[in-house]
């Protein structure tokens, strides 16, 4: 998957995997999650080089040259088997050393929250621009049918520019988070739910590459707003309506 995405023709036959994507939502989730991390280091690598230890910078050279063949031993070369690995553990360690550097200091839990969440806003945005609009007393019914607890959805407002696109089940925290995704002044706009109280009742505003998290809880549950959009009047218009709809 991390040669697929990172357009490693040699190291994967791309037409295969396309065709299973269309077919497996599962590894779907995971390409778009490995765009997500291929994008995120690449914005972020003046910071990773910065901080990355020497020994995490050993082993990312290693990988970028040839192992010696042992002496007295004919050298036998296995491309296929070299090339297909060698990429994903790289993959693998620069987003260990994405979580490293910007797992420092996430010791409060909105801290945490908006960096989870935020991933997660950025992967769905590329993938589901094209729903339609959704009826949010049927997204409740659906929701609390198929999962066994109650969200308040707010629905689309003209108001405040926001149109409701869908829910889903999101995967942060291990899964069991409402994902209501919205339109709003054109471009993506998250609301998470959780089922329990984590925040404090006042609205924390976190920013996450280049993204602002809005974060609060209330009545047993914790809501998260996750917008690409600058802090102002309309964007605290739109909390105000979110904060008013889940009673």
């Amino acid at each position: 998957m991390a040669a697929y995405v990172d357009g490693d023709r040699a190291s994967c036959d791309g037409e295969r995997v396309r065709a299973h994507l269309e077919q497996c939502a599962g590894c779907r989730d995971r390409a778009a999650a490995e765009r997500v991390a291929h994008e995120v280091v690449r914005a972020k690598r003046p910071q990773l080089r910065a901080h990355a230890p020497d020994a995490l910078k050993a082993r990312c050279a290693a990988f970028a040259r040839p192992a010696p063949a042992p002496r007295d031993v004919p050298a036998v070369h296995h491309p296929g088997f070299v090339r297909r690995w060698a990429p994903f553990s790289v993959a693998a360690t620069l987003l260990l050393a994405v979580a490293v550097v910007f797992g420092v200091g996430l010791t409060e839990k909105a801290q945490a929250l908006a960096f989870q969440t935020t991933l997660d806003h950025m992967k769905c945005s590329r993938f589901n621009a094209g729903h339609t609009r959704a009826d949010a007393g049927h997204a409740e019914h659906e929701w609390q049918s198929r999962f066994g607890w109650k969200i308040d959805v707010p629905d689309s407002s003209s108001g405040s520019n926001l149109e409701l696109r869908g829910v889903k089940r999101c995967g942060v925290l291990d899964g069991g988070v409402a994902h209501l995704m919205y339109s709003w002044m054109g471009e993506p706009l998250s609301v998470y739910v959780l089922p329990k109280r984590t925040l404090g009742d006042a609205a924390t505003y976190v920013e996450r590459f280049n993204h602002n998290s809005i974060m609060w809880s209330q009545n047993d549950r914790t809501y998260i707003i996750v917008t690409s959009h600058r802090r102002d009047p309309a964007l605290d218009e739109v909390v105000a309506y979110v904060r008013s709809t889940a009673y």
